[in-house]
C-alpha cells in the first residue's frame, strides 16, 4: 500500500528479502509473517533462483565466514568437530609466509550415491573432480570456487557482489564466478584447498539426468568463456596459472567438442585413401615393416591401426587415471585395480561416448548461439520406466 508506507505513488509494489523460518506466525492470508526483512530497490530476481538466493540470504547470516549447502548434501557429527580447524584455515601465519589470511578454503565432498553402474560412474567422476583434481588446480593457481561445500569471508564476497552471480543466462554457472572476481582482484589471491574436512553428496543416478546435468554445465561453460572475467584472466595470469585455468574449465569441453567432431572426420579421412588407393589383400592392415615404397593407403592404414591399438588403450587409462590414483591413496592399489577393472566391465566407455557428445553438442550450440538456461535434473530415484 503507497499510501500507508509513505512511498512515491509511481511505485506500485515494494519488494524485501525475508527471514522466514517454521516458527514464524501466520497472517490471515494463510502466508508466514517474516522474522527478518530488507527492503530491495527493485525487483530483485535476475537468474534463475539459486544465485539470487544465495545473495538475498547473506545480509541475515552472523559472523564473518558463510558456507553454501545444498539440498543433496549432509554432514557427519564427526566431521563437525574439525570446524575449529577449518576455522583455523582463514587465520594468517606471518611464520608461514603468509601476508594475509586465506578469503576462499575449499572442501571434499563423500558422495554416497555410488548405486548401480549409472551412478557408480557419475560419483566416480565427482569423486576424482573433488579430491585429486582440486588439489592439483589449487598448487597450480588455478582452482576457483565451485560451490559447495567451501567457506568463504563473508566481507570480501560483499564487496565483490556476493557469493554467487545471478544474471540469466550469462551466469548459469554462478558459483564460479565469485572464484573469478576473487583472482581477478590480485594482490596475490589464491583459493585454497584442504581435505581433512568433508561433507556428503548424493549425485545423479540415471542415465538421463546424468546426461541432463552435464547439459547443464556445458551450457553454463559456453557462456562463462564469452564473459569479461574468462578474458582479462587469460590475459593477466601466469603461463601455468593460465594452462591450469584453461584444462580445468572451458579447455575440458572444448577437448571434448573436438574429440568429437575429429574421430569421423578421420574415419571419413581413412576410407577416402583407402577407396582411392584400394588393396587386394589388406596386407597394409598388417604389423609387418612397411617397405620404403609403400603405398600411400598402406602408410595411412599403418597410422590408423596403431592409433586405434596399444595408443587407445593408453587414451582410457589416462581418462581413468585421476580416480584411480585417488583410490590408491584412499584405499589401496587392489582396491583401485577392482574399481576400474569393474567400470571397464561395465562399460563405462561407453557411457563416457554419450556424454561427450551431450558436452560437444551443448557447448557449441551455446558458443555460437546463446541462449542457456536452467535445467531442472531432479536427482530422484530412477525407479519408473521411460
Amino acid at each position: 500500500d503507497t499510501d500507508r508506507d509513505m512511498v512515491h505513488k509511481s511505485q506500485k509494489r515494494r519488494y524485501f528479502s525475508c527471514l522466514i523460518d517454521k516458527d514464524c506466525p501466520m497472517d490471515g492470508a494463510g502466508r508466514r509473517q517474516p522474522r527478518l526483512r530488507v527492503e530491495l530497490p527493485g525487483f530483485p530476481i535476475l537468474g534463475d533462483g539459486k544465485g539470487d538466493n544465495q545473495n538475498h540470504a547473506i545480509p541475515f547470516t552472523r559472523g564473518m565466514f558463510i558456507q553454501a549447502i545444498d539440498a543433496n548434501q549432509g554432514a557427519y557429527f564427526e566431521q563437525m568437530l574439525l570446524l575449529p580447524c577449518v576455522l583455523g584455515e582463514f587465520r594468517s601465519s606471518p611464520q608461514a609466509g603468509q601476508a594475509s589470511s586465506r578469503k576462499i578454503v575449499g572442501f571434499p565432498e563423500h558422495i554416497t550415491s555410488d548405486i548401480g553402474t549409472i551412478g557408480d560412474f557419475a560419483a566416480g567422476a565427482e569423486s576424482a573432480f573433488g579430491t585429486i583434481l582440486q588439489r592439483s588446480y589449487a598448487a597450480l593457481g588455478g582452482r576457483m570456487h565451485y560451490g559447495h561445500p567451501d567457506m568463504m569471508n563473508k566481507v570480501f564476497m560483499i564487496q565483490q557482489g556476493g557469493v554467487s552471480k545471478a544474471t540469466k543466462t550469462v551466469n548459469l554457472s554462478e558459483d564460479i564466478f565469485a572464484g573469478l572476481d576473487f583472482t581477478l582482484r590480485g594482490n596475490g589471491r589464491t583459493i585454497q584447498h584442504s581435505e581433512y574436512f568433508h561433507v556428503s553428496k548424493g549425485r545423479d543416478l540415471g542415465f538421463g539426468t546424468v546426461l541432463l546435468f552435464f547439459s547443464k554445465l556445458s551450457a553454463g561453460t559456453g557462456e562463462q568463456m564469452l564473459t569479461r572475467q574468462m578474458a582479462r584472466l587469460s590475459e593477466h595470469m601466469g603461463l601455468p596459472e593460465a594452462l591450469t585455468l584453461y584444462y580445468a574449465h572451458g579447455g575440458f569441453y572444448l577437448t571434448q567438442f573436438l574429440l568429437s567432431k575429429g574421430i569421423p572426420v578421420l574415419v571419413f579421412v581413412w576410407l577416402f585413401v583407402i577407396l582411392d588407393d584400394a588393396e587386394y589383400n589388406f596386407d597394409a592392415f598388417g604389423m609387418s615393416t612397411l617397405a620404403m615404397n609403400a603405398s600411400v593407403s598402406s602408410t595411412i592404414a599403418r597410422l590408423l591401426i596403431s592409433q586405434f591399438g596399444w595408443i587407445m588403450i593408453l587414451f582410457l587409462v589416462a581418462g581413468m587415471a585421476p580416480l584411480l590414483l585417488e583410490t590408491v591413496l584412499q584405499a589401496g592399489l587392489p582396491a583401485a585395480i577392482s574399481r576400474g577393472l569393474k567400470q571397464l566391465l561395465t562399460l563405462s566407455p561407453l557411457h563416457f561416448i554419450f556424454q561427450a557428445k551431450i558436452i560437444s553438442w551443448y557447448v557449441s550450440n551455446e558458443i555460437l548461439y546463446g541462449g542457456a538456461s536452467y535445467v531442472s535434473t531432479g536427482r530422484g530415484l530412477p525407479t519408473e520406466r521411460r
